[in-house]
């Protein structure tokens, strides 16, 4: 590490951080963008950023490696380089253009340096000792940051579901007066206006804007250096965005290196090299005159979705958060209720949202999912592994934290199962408006939302949580309980595409990988993808959802231009 801060240390911070942005923006644009070629993409990246002896040692190391196959340039390490360049840099430089080649050279050989930074001798001794369920639960926990820093949510994924979250559920009076039960009295669009300062709708408009701006780039081998950089004196035009609206976004979401340094310097209980929680919190960067440049896109377009509960929470006073985190829960559940419940699809699949149980008129399930003889029971987690669980480094603060949160979700689904299929008929639950005597398979499933937790090995644990509990129960003869699926609500919508495009039949995929893979160790997109009808063509309903925000974000920004949507997709 020394000898990284000695390489960056006096480097100008705004030319390196613009550089380091560019970079960053262009590798998004080409991870994004499946018809860009990343691996001519890395090509370029090492040509133009390594010197001639960072290249030679490269080659000589890896001769018959393909860029695509052992890229150099990661957002992961591109971000962490970018730490060190505000931690150690000289702010006050303006950017020289004769300088260009000498700081790529040195931010080139940073990231070589990063690479080998990134997992410690410690952590690496960890990977080979101890038992498999020892190995898989360090593994597990090295991969959060990098996991999801390369695989985060897809704008064809976050702005249809922002769209229906916020400006349909939301809007829906009976949908409403239940997240506003839940969050006691909480009105999450009041609540927003009134606290962030614009209202929720513009807030979603304004930074979809900035993302699609980054995005007209275009190709990340030939970018446009006219869209790396935003300019707030020019950058509303003759858009429907106020200048108090842009001001107030802008406010939130952006920061000066040293304002980033600050706080930065005040975590002590993560590793650095896992967390950046700074850049997501202020994903755009203000260099000279008040200019903003990205640090990462992925972070801009959180802002449109999880961003509007932190956005809001941190303008809170204590004592009202808890609420919002209740509404929060509240209005996920709801979206995943509008996802299922009106499900086009031939399949002779039923979905019973809230389900009760039949004497005490309690809610038994947050929904199930009948097909035939095969049962899906289904809870639903909205919250967040804390900042210190996901981003220290060490196993067991993270266990301790999913384990807090989520395993929760497999003990209420092990004794509702219990007691829906009791063996003994006096204990047994019976549901309303569903006959449970012909179920012959139970496939529990646990719905998830934060993003971070599609790392690999995430359901293996949990089912082994819910495997303790099921342990407990026990189920009338003539029943089978699977082992647990846990669905991300990301790859919840990649199969409602596909069973309202082709009519997966998800329920015997489901099913079947929990009979082939009793530990459920295979990751699940992998599994579902070897289906031939899953994954090619989007869901006629979602797509009309997605249409339907592009012209409404059009018509805001640009009253008679052509819509956005190819923007969006």
């Amino acid at each position: 590490m020394d000898e990284l801060i000695d390489l960056l240390r006096g480097i100008p911070i705004r030319h390196a951080l613009y550089t380091l942005s560019s970079l960053n923006l262009c590798l998004r644009v080409a991870m994004e963008d499946a018809t860009q070629n990343f691996g001519k993409v890395q090509e370029k990246m090492l040509v133009m950023h390594l010197d001639d002896e960072c290249r030679n040692l490269l080659e000589q190391r890896f001769p018959h490696e393909r860029c695509e196959d052992r890229p150099v340039f990661l957002p992961e390490c591109l971000l962490n380089v970018m730490r060190v360049v505000i931690d150690y840099g000289d702010p006050k430089p303006l950017p020289v253009i004769e300088e260009d080649q000498r700081i790529m050279h040195r931010i080139g050989r940073a990231c070589l340096m990063v690479n080998s930074l990134l997992v410690s001798s410690e952590q690496a001794e960890g990977l080979r000792t101890g038992t498999n369920d020892d190995r898989r639960i360090e593994l597990m926990t090295q991969f959060l940051s990098g996991f999801e820093l390369a695989n985060p949510p897809k704008a064809d994924h976050l702005i249809p579901r922002l769209e229906v979250m916020y400006r349909i559920l939301l809007r829906t009076p009976e949908v409403k007066a239940r997240i506003t039960k839940r969050g006691n009295g909480f009105d999450f669009e009041a609540e927003f206006e009134a606290n962030v300062g614009i209202t929720l709708e513009h807030w979603l408009f304004v930074v979809f804007t900035f993302y699609a701006y980054f995005l007209n780039v275009g190709s990340a081998l030939d970018p446009d250096p006219s869209y790396m950089m935003i300019n707030p004196s020019i950058f509303r035009g003759e858009s429907g965005i106020t200048a108090q609206e842009l001001e107030t976004v802008l406010a939130i979401l952006s920061a000066s290196p040293m304002a980033i340094k600050e706080k930065m310097a005040s975590v002590l209980s993560t590793d650095s090299r896992y967390d950046f929680v700074e850049y997501r919190s202020t994903p755009l960067i203000q260099l000279e005159d008040s200019k903003v440049v990205p640090t990462d896109l992925a972070f801009i377009l959180e802002k449109c979705h999880t961003g509007v509960q932190w956005a809001l929470h941190d303008k809170l006073p204590i004592k009202t958060r808890q609420s919002l985190f209740n509404a929060w829960g509240a209005l996920f559940e709801e979206y995943v209720h509008w996802l299922l419940i009106d499900m086009k699809t031939n399949l002779p699949v039923f979905y019973f949202p809230s389900p009760k149980w039949k004497k005490s008129g309690n809610e038994s399930f947050d929904g199930i999912l009948l097909k035939g003889s095969v049962m899906m029971p289904a809870e639903y987690k909205g919250g967040f592994i804390a900042r210190d669980a996901r981003y220290s480094g060490d196993s067991a603060i993270f266990l301790a934290d999913l384990d807090k949160k989520f395993a929760v979700g497999c003990k209420q689904l092990a004794e509702k199962i219990g007691a829906a299929f009791a063996d003994d008929d006096q204990d047994r639950r019976e549901l309303e408006d569903m006959d449970c005597s012909n179920v012959r398979a139970i496939v529990p499933v646990l719905v998830l939302q934060d993003h971070i937790l599609r790392v690999p090995f995430v359901n293996w644990y949990l089912n082994r949580r819910f495997q303790e509990y099921m342990g407990q129960q026990k189920i009338r003869s003539g029943v089978v309980v699977r082992p647990l699926t846990v669905l991300m609500v990301h790859d919840l919508e990649s199969i409602v595409h596909s069973v309202e495009s082709e009519d997966f039949d998800f329920v015997y995929a489901l099913q079947n990988r929990t009979v082939r893979d009793p530990e459920v160790l295979s990751y699940l997109l992998e599994w579902l993808s070897q289906y031939p009808n899953f994954g090619h063509k989007p869901s006629p309903r979602i797509k009309q959802v997605l249409d339907q925000v592009a012209e409404t974000i059009t018509s805001f920004l640009f009253p008679g231009a052509v819509s956005s949507q190819d923007t969006i997709a």
